[in-house]
């Protein structure tokens, strides 16, 4: 669809930053992508049509955001360089919840419960990412759907949350989270799963809803790097032939069941993916036949 607007409106088709908000109007696609068209280039007939077809985006009062806030929300959304390297990693986890602008304050201060110094970048009026740097631990589930709960007695709103990838901080960071973005539009209109999911739960239907669509580079570079250790890879191939189980993985692999434990840990605690369950170790099967291909 966009490649047929851009072939329609050529360079009256624009991307953010490389015209005035004011000059264009700004729509994104269930896949989260965002573009503008300049309004001197639009009739009245095609713009009724544009409404009909995309969500109107604005981006939020910059007001809000406090100056970590403006910088990771203009190196994710607006192409701009991320000055500050200080963190080494980041988690996103991804949310939407109806409020009113009044109140993205106290819905910091109850992110600020569950995050230390949250970073909140709300790049819709809904919507927005919670970026968690250097996340050591990383937040579990059950403290997602705790603040989700939160969430929803204080304001009275129905939030649904989605726990990206961790996330080393190089220059693939931006395609990475862009990525998640895409999985977060597609999990808004096709969600069956509950309020709060994760990266690993929703990546087999969401690869199987749009083929073709995964890369390796969208993936987690550290469980890009743990799957490349034999050792690692052998381990958890065993471990899912086995149905999860332990004992018998152990046996198979002919360590002491003490050893293997140890193996698991460690690749959750680098990954942040519990192959314990079912649905997040049927994701990493998954990535190392993708790995597999590559």
């Amino acid at each position: 669809m966009l490649e047929k607007l851009k072939t329609l409106y050529g360079d009256r088709m624009v991307v953010s930053g490389s015209a005035p908000k004011q000059q264009a109007l700004w729509f994104q696609t269930d896949d989260g992508e965002t573009f503008g068209v300049l309004k001197e280039a639009v009739t009245d007939q095609e713009k009724q049509l544009l409404f009909a077809l995309f969500q109107p985006f604005s981006e939020p009062n910059p007001s809000y955001m406090t100056p970590r806030e403006k910088e990771w929300h203009q190196y994710f959304f607006a192409n701009a360089p991320l000055k500050d390297r200080h963190a080494q990693s980041i988690q996103g986890h991804f949310f939407k919840m109806k409020h009113s602008p009044e109140e993205r304050q106290a819905i910091k201060e109850a992110v600020s419960g569950f995050f230390e110094r949250p970073i909140v970048v709300w790049y819709d009026r809904h919507e927005a990412v919670i970026i968690h740097e250097n996340p050591s631990p990383l937040l579990s589930k059950q403290q997602l759907a705790e603040l989700s709960d939160a969430l929803t007695s204080d304001f009275l709103a129905n939030p649904v949350f989605f726990s990206g990838q961790l996330h080393q901080v190089n220059a693939s960071l931006q395609e990475k989270i862009g990525f998640e973005k895409q999985m977060f539009q597609h999990l808004l209109v096709n969600n069956d799963r509950g309020s709060v999911i994760s990266f690993y739960q929703c990546l087999p239907s969401f690869v199987a809803a749009k083929p073709g669509i995964i890369k390796t580079g969208a993936l987690s570079d550290p469980v890009r790097d743990a799957l490349s250790d034999p050792e690692t890879l052998l381990t958890i191939r065993t471990y899912m032939q086995c149905n999860l189980n332990a004992s018998l993985t152990a046996k198979r692999l002919f360590i002491h069941r003490n050893s293997l434990q140890y193996r698991i840990d460690r690749f959750i605690e680098k990954t942040g993916i519990d192959i314990r369950q079912f649905e997040e170790a049927a994701a990493v099967y998954f990535i190392i036949d993708v790995l597999a291909q590559s």
